[in-house]
């Protein structure tokens, strides 16, 4: 026996050394205490002798216990050293959740504070079955969830998958999508009643971009989505979401919590967190909703009714380069990431017409009333004929006269007083051969080609808007500069961008890019633009009682092997008022169709619409017109005294208010009579009519 203990103690030995030479670290621990204890029994084994029954029954308890307990401390040692990453890692598991905190991106306003993008938040519903079928309570609580109205599918179908889910261990059952605000506060209210935890159901917050009136601000606002680079995140793909996505975009957090492990209570840690914004700031376009909507109408209208290709229209600020309103429509159906009034050029045709007038003027090398022979309406250079687009138009023209007539082969006489170097320079100033800066991603760069490099014709037809292509943005600006004083503005599109708490952290001011003409040579553009509305092309542009300027343009388009026939480009740009003109207008139409050629130029397509653009925004702005105004600033009369009107007409009131007719005629003796209610439908005496011996004014309210 002797011998054996000795046996068993050398392969105690033995085997300590084998385990720690391998690492097996575990064995050999077991093997020191198993040493230990073996040698205490041992020890113990003459008391064995010696003791009474119960002290013998006492001593094997005790070893039995002592056994035990070294195997509870060989797992407390396997458990707290050996194994300790390991369950450190499981335990982590069970408490510890990475929240994902994310703010929400910036709204995009107009510039009157109206919503043009913004966030909605959207909600998926998601239990967990593996956890529903062990809590009746809850089980009755998921049961009341599925009941609701807006839990489009059927509940029992629903049940039954969150039975198989529990039964193959599934953690995870979407029950519903696209749950709104008010609708999660109704199943908040249900988890609440049966005291449901987090870990038996969740709601996953999703963002969706909303987007007010999308058919006429899709080509400016833009919209978001996934990029090719990355499916996980959306990001600003197209317009103002993609051009100040910097600054739109929200922020994402990422912080690890730790919870009870029915993710009912976070753990009190030593970690504190310094609260941060995490939303995306807001942006402040310069477009005006009010005439962003009459623009986009009118253009609409005429666009279905002409059965054009393209439609774009364009409402400037000439004195500062904002851009009021922009829209634009196709008949191609295709999703593009494209905006024609950046990227598509076009010949603008005589609306570039007054570019070369006013250039021509600047430079000295005529005047108003310079005297231009057109002759029968044709003139040759370098064996090629130009001709006019109307019969009509022969013989001797002053320069005012070759606007209002739009005559082509006085504008080439007009051109030929120019040198090519002194042609491009102009070109060059009025900023046609550089993009012009606005802030919208995408803007191509003007196809140029070197004086040097012109054949003997270029001049020549680019004095009348052919051999040249624009951007519709190019030519409102460069239009604008001629009708504001002469100055060159750079256009935008966003006002300013501010933070959570309305703090403006960039501002866009207007940026004067160059003076282009002579003050006194753009007041003279504005009169004889004036008369091209009043008794030129661009009559049907007119707007009664207001004094508005402009041209019409026609534009042949070109193709394979030359210009298509009766295919055009119509277009109109005009502006008022005339004296300090507040509103450029651009309106085009690609190959609108009508029975006779007329119904294809621009005074008969392009220009009426420019008429009702006019007039719907002077009633929206109340722009009173020169009558209204004229009755509006007479002083108020001393008591006995009449008002005497000479040379008044009865203004047009269909439209206004009571309120406005009243404080039109508030400093007249003359009576206002109104019947009904909502807005002047028909006046009595009707417009047009001398206010001279008029006592009475009744209107009719609708």
């Amino acid at each position: 026996m002797k011998y054996l203990k000795i046996l068993i103690f050398i392969l105690n030995f033995i085997g300590i050394g084998y385990a720690f030479y391998n690492q097996e670290f575990l064995l050999g621990w077991f093997l020191i205490f198993f040493c230990i204890y073996f040698g205490y029994i041992c020890w113990k084994k003459q008391e064995y002798v010696r003791a009474s029954n119960f002290n013998k029954r006492t001593l094997y308890a005790s070893n039995i216990l002592l056994f035990f307990l070294l195997i509870i401390m060989m797992r407390l040692i396997q458990v707290q050293i050996f194994e300790r990453e390991f369950f450190a890692s499981r335990v982590m598991g069970q408490i510890k959740k990475t929240d994902i905190l994310s703010g929400n991106r910036g709204t995009i306003y107009d510039s009157t504070g109206k919503r043009l993008a913004f966030n909605k938040n959207i909600y998926t519903i998601g239990v967990n079955p593996a956890a529903i079928y062990d809590r009746p309570n809850t089980l009755k609580g998921i049961v009341e969830i599925l009941n609701q109205d807006f839990i489009k599918k059927d509940r029992d179908v629903l049940l039954n998958e969150i039975k198989r889910g529990y039964e193959t261990g599934r953690k995870y059952k979407v029950v519903a999508k696209n749950i709104n605000e008010r609708e999660k506060e109704k199943l908040e209210e249900v988890i609440k009643k049966y005291k449901m935890t987090r870990n038996e159901i969740r709601f996953d917050r999703n963002i969706e971009r909303t987007y007010y009136k999308n058919d006429f601000y899709d080509n400016i606002v833009g919209f978001i989505g996934y990029n090719y680079k990355s499916q996980s995140e959306k990001i600003g793909l197209f317009g103002i979401e993609k051009q100040y996505e910097s600054y739109l975009k929200e922020k994402v957090l990422k912080r690890q919590n730790f919870y009870t492990r029915s993710r009912n209570l976070k753990l009190p840690t030593s970690k504190e967190f310094i609260r941060m914004n995490l939303n995306g700031n807001n942006v402040y376009t310069t477009i005006d909703n009010e005439i962003q909507f009459i623009l986009s109408e009118e253009i609409k209208k005429k666009f279905l009714s002409s059965k054009s290709d393209e439609a774009y229209g364009i409402v400037m600020d000439p004195n500062n380069g904002k851009i009021i309103a922009a829209t634009s429509f196709t008949t191609n159906t295709k999703k593009s990431l494209r905006n024609p009034i950046f990227q598509n050029q076009f010949e603008p045709g005589s609306t570039f017409k007054p570019i070369i007038v006013a250039s021509a003027m600047d430079a000295g090398l005529i005047n108003r009333k310079t005297l231009f022979d057109v002759g029968d309406g044709r003139i040759t250079k370098y064996r090629h004929t130009i001709r006019e687009s109307s019969r009509s138009t022969r013989g001797i023209l002053t320069t005012e006269e070759v606007l209002k007539k739009s005559s082509n082969v006085g504008m080439v006489l007009i051109g030929d007083k120019f040198t090519n170097i002194q042609f491009e320079e102009y070109l060059k100033k009025f900023g046609l051969y550089d993009k012009t800066g606005i802030d919208f991603p995408g803007e191509i760069k003007p196809y140029t080609v070197s004086y040097k490099k012109w054949d003997g014709l270029k001049k020549s037809t680019m004095s009348f808007g052919q051999g040249i292509v624009l951007t519709p943005i190019q030519l409102i600006t460069a239009f604008s500069a001629v009708i504001n004083g002469g100055i060159l503005y750079k256009p935008y599109i966003v006002e300013k961008i501010t933070d959570e708490s309305d703090v403006i952290i960039r501002r866009n001011i207007p940026t004067e890019v160059r003076r282009v003409i002579n003050p006194n040579v753009s007041k003279q553009l504005r009169e004889m633009l004036e008369d091209v509305v009043a008794d030129g092309t661009a009559k049907r542009g007119k707007v009664e009682g207001y004094r508005v300027g402009g041209k019409t343009g026609t534009a042949q388009l070109s193709g394979k092997g030359g210009y298509l026939k009766d295919n055009y480009l119509a277009s109109f740009i005009g502006f008022f008022p005339i004296d300090k003109p507040k509103y450029v207008v651009l309106v085009m139409f690609l190959k609108p169709k009508g029975e006779t050629i007329f119904e294809k130029y621009g005074g008969a397509t392009a220009a009426p619409v420019f008429g009702d653009i006019v007039r719907r925004i002077t009633k929206t702005k109340n722009i009173l017109s020169q009558d209204i105004s004229s009755i509006s600033k007479i002083k108020e009369m001393k008591k006995g005294e009449s008002t005497k009107f000479v040379d008044v007409e009865m203004p047009d009131l269909t439209g206004f208010s009571p309120k406005d007719v009243i404080y039109i005629f508030k400093n007249t003796d003359i009576e206002i009579k109104i019947q009904g209610t909502g807005l002047v439908e028909k006046q009595f005496p009707e417009k047009g009519t001398s206010l001279e011996d008029v006592k009475e004014i009744k209107i009719l309210l609708k």
